[in-house]
């Protein structure tokens, strides 16, 4: 195994945690209605007029808490071959789940915007959302097996 492999682990690793981390803060953020630190100000993802059905919205949140915990595990120190086969195989659809529900958001903003007779912005976080959902998968294979590289 070349070092430059493992040190490519260890960064997508890293990238896996801080991505567990925007998560996390994403729902945290969504559940308070946003956040206030006297300096900076982040809204919600969501405009309260907007949300008609708040209990989608917490269960959503939810979600991201729950993804985030999964992403966050010691993936590297699982020993048994079965229980990590299984944890991956709620990663994977987990990840495809995530990948769905930020398709569905860029539809819903658009189909808000469109009922406001505006124009909805481009979907530019929510596309770097689900291509690091979708990156976790072969991301945390290759801590598991680094062989696979070669």
């Amino acid at each position: 195994m070349h070092s430059s492999n493992l040190r490519g682990i260890r960064y997508a690793r890293w990238a896996s945690y801080l991505f567990a981390a925007v998560i996390f803060f994403l729902a945290i953020l969504e559940l308070n209605g946003g956040l206030n630190l006297g300096f900076v100000h982040f809204p919600p993802r969501w405009k309260p007029a907007d949300v008609t059905f708040p209990l989608a919205l917490h269960m959503e949140c939810g979600f991201f808490i729950f993804y985030a915990a999964l992403i966050a595990l010691p993936w590297e120190k699982i020993q048994s071959d079965t229980t990590w086969r299984k944890l991956f195989a709620v990663l994977c659809v987990v990840s495809v789940v995530f990948a769905f529900a930020m398709i569905s958001e860029v539809m819903a903003k658009n189909y808000v915007a469109s009922a406001a007779k505006t124009k909805a912005r481009l979907p530019v976080f929510q596309a770097i959302l689900l291509f690091s959902a979708l990156g976790q998968i072969p991301a945390l294979l290759f801590v598991r097996r680094p062989e696979l590289l070669d």
